[in-house]
């Protein structure tokens, strides 16, 4: 678990052992402002169980089909590799086959992976997650996915390319490529459904005002102000960490 996943959950956590706190104040325990409320901090503690609960389903499902698409994509360069040497012994023109050597250089170029590094944060605020980019020489999965449509194309103009083995027609290559939109498409459903629940936790535990960080601040404030920084209240509380999001 990443430091930024750390605080999201710490911060959950932590509302649970402030709320358990103020309740042993009461009848003290008593904002003008409904917000800083027990039920309340109860609510919203809930709340935050549930969107990283879905954070957490979201992103799992999402790494079930980038892992689905690696390997729907690990046997592409030995088909086209055997296709195009299929090509290479029919009876084409020289210009032909390096037409289809040409689209299959393209498909070839090698994906990197990369992380960049959060950057460094100030003293209670949490670290940004690291961001994951997936790159090719060329472009991305899509590009790759167009490539293999302008193969698949050129070979079914070429009525010399007639090979036996079933898995290189260009019917079967046309089945594959449709496989491959199938689980290319499926990552950016995944991908959008990760950020989107992403975007609902950050507002229920960081929105100014109503999210649960900045709710166990001003509940903090509210102790301090209601019993004095030197009460057993408030120390029984201010050391209690809560983290802005950067």
């Amino acid at each position: 678990m990443n430091s930024g996943k750390r605080s999201n959950q710490q911060n959950v956590d932590n509302m649970e052992l402030f709320t358990e706190r103020v309740v042993a104040f009461q009848p003290g325990y008593d904002p003008a402002e409904t917000r800083l409320s027990i039920p309340n901090q109860k609510q919203i503690k809930a709340r935050g169980d549930e969107v990283l609960l879905g954070v957490n389903t979201a992103e799992s499902a999402c790494n079930n089909s980038v892992s689905a698409r690696t390997d729907a994509f690990n046997t592409l360069d030995s088909l086209v590799t055997r296709a195009l040497n299929a090509l290479r012994i029919s009876d084409v023109s020289e210009q032909t086959i390096e037409q289809g050597a040409s689209i299959v250089r393209e498909m070839r170029n090698k994906r990197a992976s990369q992380i960049t590094p959060p950057a460094t944060v100030a003293e209670g605020t949490q670290p940004a997650e690291p961001v994951k980019t997936n790159k090719m020489h060329s472009g991305s999965y899509d590009t790759k996915i167009e490539n293999f449509r302008r193969f698949i194309v050129l070979l079914g103009t070429i009525a010399a390319y007639k090979p036996k083995e079933p898995d290189l027609t260009v019917d079967s290559l046309n089945v594959k490529l449709a496989a491959l939109i199938l689980v290319n498409s499926a990552v950016k459903t995944a991908d959008a459904r990760a950020n989107a629940a992403r975007t609902e936790r950050d507002a229920v535990l960081y929105a100014a005002k109503t999210g649960l960080v900045e709710i166990a601040f001003d509940s903090k404030l509210y102790v301090k102000s209601a019993y004095g920084i030197k009460s057993s209240q408030y120390k029984s509380i201010g050391g209690i960490l809560f983290t802005r999001k950067k």
